[in-house]
């Protein structure tokens, strides 16, 4: 086989478990059958991974600050003048809700993005007007949320492109195969194998990446991260997909890597894990820092947990005042407006398109659903019930498996195994089209409007695969939706993507109502609202089942949805950990557990 510079890998030694550090020459060749056994020395690994580059930094002081960090896409602020620092030696995690911000501080930091105010220190020097090479170069790697590799190189291969940061070699003397390659060359394989080998997946090193397992291939990752020879590694999401065991030995690699000298900054939704490995804790809300400081304060943090599980109804209610109030009349107010008009849940001016009546005979029976994303299991043997009329709720942290599910009932994600049963029907093969005109309907996380498209026209496409016998039903079902939600009707011409977070979440919602669902799946309908607003739609999905529409809800603000479910069910990493009433699960220590680790 091939490798970097015309290198040659010999696939039987390297299976067998042999390091080769080769001999390079002047052909440009490599003779593998020279093998070393030196690396197998969990010493001489060390001293090859370890990092020798000079830092200005002494162990403890800041080696990264940031200082009012502001990063705005538009008229939205993701990231709010946020300040914090991370110190040599130390692993800092980086934690908050969905839409808190974290991968937009993680691409602030690493150069993709350029913050709109604020500074970047990192070993003494800002990096305000620093490109993403330079930053690589200055110290600082990271690994990706979605494994981005080179799938047709080897392992090897895609750890020596992580070298190519620190070669010195011109174009000219790569062509011309000078001493200086050459030798650079040797050192990035040797690296290569080095690194390899301290992540675990050395005899797995002339595969393809794209034919190793998932686990091995986020390892692969962080090897090729490491081969940069960072000052500071940032790691967004590694443990993403993992089963236990692999959570487990990923803790352990975390603490080597530290142990070897390496600074950590991580990114991660399993709060067992992060808990467990880190030694200080960041928390973002909103885009703002909420907390600081060591695990075990940060888990017990009043601001942090009513981050994570929401706040109940009268605390929210307290809070309409102030600033609360203020932020949550912000996300009602459009560009070019004045007055901002916080939306009123009015008596519905039509009847409702279900009638309730709660049987005993489940709407939705789901049995033993096993989901996969390629050699990733989603989830492990999903089973659950929602009756006609029931508001039930999906909870759990990012990464449990929530949206999958969702994806799965709405037949976007194929079952690999288990069965779905809607109205005493298995609907597990049905087309996600044809799923929509039985009446099973999704509002989407992320709304999923249209935005060159007006609200009046989203709305109809809600109704387009199941089109109205008599225009009087359309006209009945529209006036429903408008006295639901109000602020839509005032809209109906305004296009959908000049509406504010709130109103398209609404729009959102009115769009699935419009399909007259027998059962409306919503998916994350409070994401990056402000507490004000998220408790107005609450309200108006309480509204929705009261009047006979059947409700599977998936959310995070455990609170919110915990007071208004008939059920819940709570998931874990692809499976359900816990079920009971909703107003009895308010009070469980599973829920905390499931969010933030505890127990």
């Amino acid at each position: 086989m091939t490798g970097p510079g015309g290198a040659l890998f010999d696939n039987e030694d390297m299976a067998a478990g042999y390091v080769a550090v080769p001999e390079v020459e002047s052909a440009g060749e490599v003779d593998v059958t020279a093998v070393l056994p030196v690396l197998g020395d969990a010493a001489a690994v060390a001293d090859v991974v370890a990092p020798h580059r000079d830092i200005e930094t002494a162990v403890g002081e800041p080696l990264l600050r940031t200082d009012g960090l502001t990063v705005r896409f538009g008229g939205l602020t993701a990231l709010d003048a946020v300040s914090f620092e991370i110190r040599r030696g130390e692993i800092l995690g980086l934690i908050g809700p969905n839409g808190a911000g974290k991968t937009t501080c993680f691409n602030a930091i690493t150069g993709v993005y350029r913050p709109a105010a604020g500074t970047v220190y990192f070993d003494g020097k800002p990096l305000t007007k620093s490109k993403r090479n330079e930053i690589t170069r200055l110290g600082i790697a990271r690994t990706f949320q979605n494994i981005r590799l080179f799938g047709e190189m080897t392992a090897l291969e895609n750890v020596v492109v992580g070298t190519d940061a620190r070669h010195r070699t011109s174009v000219p003397g790569a062509i011309l195969r000078t001493p200086r390659h050459r030798r650079e060359e040797r050192d990035a394989i040797e690296r290569g194998m080095a690194l390899l080998e301290f992540v675990g997946i050395a005899p797995r090193a002339v595969e393809k990446a794209r034919n190793l397992s998932y686990g091995d291939q986020r390892r692969l990752e962080i090897a090729r991260a490491l081969a940069t020879e960072p000052k500071l590694l940032c790691l967004d999401e590694p443990a993403a997909g993992f089963n236990p065991a692999e959570k487990a030995a990923l803790m352990e690699l975390i603490h080597k890597i530290r142990d070897d000298g390496f600074t950590v900054l991580l990114i991660e939704h399993d709060m067992r894990l992060v808990m467990g490995v880190t030694d200080r804790i960041v928390v973002l809300e909103f885009g703002r820092k909420i907390a600081d400081g060591l695990p075990a304060a940060i888990r017990e943090d009043p601001a942090v947990v009513a981050a994570y599980l929401g706040v109940p109804d009268d605390e929210a209610a307290a809070a309409e005042s102030g600033e609360a109030a203020q932020a949550a009349a912000s996300l009602f107010v459009n560009e070019g407006t004045e007055t901002a008009v916080l939306p009123v849940v009015a008596d519905p001016a039509a009847p409702p398109p279900v009638p309730a009546n709660r049987s005993a005979e489940p709407l939705l029976r789901v049995e033993d659903m096993v989901v996969n994303y390629g050699r990733i299991q989603a989830l492990h043997g999903i089973s659950l019930n929602v009756a006609q009329g029931e508001l039930v709720t999906l909870l759990g942290a990012n990464g449990a498996g929530k949206t999958t599910t969702m994806r799965a009932l709405s037949g976007l994600l194929p079952l690999a195994r288990g069965r779905i049963v809607f109205e005493g029907n298995d609907i597990t093969r049905m087309r996600a089209h044809e799923r929509v005109v039985s009446g099973l309907i999704q509002a989407p996380e992320g709304r999923g409007v249209f935005p060159g498209m007006t609200v009046q026209e989203n709305l109809d496409m809600g109704c387009h695969a199941r089109p109205f016998d008599k225009k009087a039903e359309y006209d009945s079902t529209l006036e429903w939706v408008f006295g639901l939600f109000p602020r839509l009707a005032e809209r109906r011409k305004q296009v959908g993507g000049t509406l504010s977070g709130g109103e398209q979440q609404m729009l959102a919602i009115g769009r699935a109502l419009m399909a007259r669902p027998k059962l409306l799946l919503l998916d994350e309908p409070s994401m990056g609202l402000a507490p004000m607003v998220i408790q107005q739609i609450f309200r108006i999905i309480g509204e929705i089942n009261a009047q006979g529409t059947t409700v599977l809800l998936v959310e995070q603000n455990a609170q919110q949805a915990l007071t208004r479910s008939d059920r819940a069910y709570i998931l874990e990493t692809g499976e359900v950990t816990k079920t009971g009433a909703g107003h009895a699960l308010l009070t469980d220590s599973a829920v905390k557990s499931a969010y933030l680790g505890v127990g």
